[in-house]
C-alpha cells in the first residue's frame, strides 16, 4: 500500500489551523453544499488576501508535490498563489486566477526546495469592497503519491502520516458504501 499523505495540516478547513489576513479582510469559515470553506471578504481596498504558512515540522520535505484546492470569487476576480521562499526571497510556482463568479479546481505541480523555509497558500481577492474569495479542500500531496484515477487526494487524502483509505471505496460495487 502506498503511504499518501496530505501535507497541509487542515485539509477540510476545521478552523484547526488559523489563517492570517490583513485587518481589512474579514476571514470566515461558511459551510456550503456540505464543504466547510475559508472565506475572506474586502472591507477596505488594499493589500487583500488571507493566506496560510507553513513553517518548521509543518513544512513538507524537500521535493516534488501536487497542490489541489477548490477556489470561487464573487464581485471581483481573484487568484490562489502558492509561494516558496527560500533565502527570505519568494518564487511563485502555481498561480491560478478564478473568474468573478465561478468555481474552479486549482491544480498544479510544485518544488519544494531544499533549503526551503516557508510554504504559503495564499488566496487574493479582488480589490473591490466586498469582494468574495474562498478555499475548499487544500491538499499538498508528494507528487509521485497523487493519482488522479482514484480522485487525487483532496479531501480525501490522509492528514499527515495516516494511511489513506479513499482507495478501497473506488472497489467496492454499486452502492456498498
Amino acid at each position: 500500500m502506498t503511504l499518501r499523505i496530505n501535507w497541509f495540516p487542515d485539509p477540510n478547513i476545521t478552523k484547526t489551523v488559523k489563517p492570517y489576513a490583513p485587518s481589512i479582510i474579514k476571514v470566515d469559515f461558511p459551510v456550503v453544499a456540505r464543504r466547510n470553506w475559508l472565506r475572506a471578504t474586502v472591507l477596505t481596498v488594499g493589500d487583500t488576501y488571507a493566506q496560510y504558512s507553513l513553517q518548521g515540522d509543518r513544512l513538507p520535505p524537500a521535493g516534488t508535490y501536487h497542490v489541489h484546492c477548490n477556489a470561487f470569487a464573487k464581485h471581483a476576480n481573484a487568484f490562489v498563489r502558492v509561494y516558496t521562499r527560500v533565502g527570505g526571497k519568494y518564487t511563485v510556482p502555481l498561480q491560478k486566477e478564478i473568474a468573478d463568479g465561478t468555481t474552479v479546481d486549482v491544480d498544479g505541480t510544485i518544488t519544494v526546495p531544499d533549503d526551503c523555509e516557508e510554504l504559503i497558500i495564499r488566496t487574493t481577492a479582488g480589490k473591490v469592497v466586498g469582494a468574495i474569495v474562498m478555499l475548499s479542500d487544500i491538499l499538498i500531496e508528494r507528487a509521485d503519491t497523487y493519482d488522479k484515477a482514484v480522485g487525487g487526494g483532496g479531501f480525501r487524502a490522509s492528514s499527515r502520516a495516516t494511511r489513506c483509505r479513499a482507495h478501497r471505496s473506488v472497489r467496492r460495487a454499486g452502492g456498498a458504501r
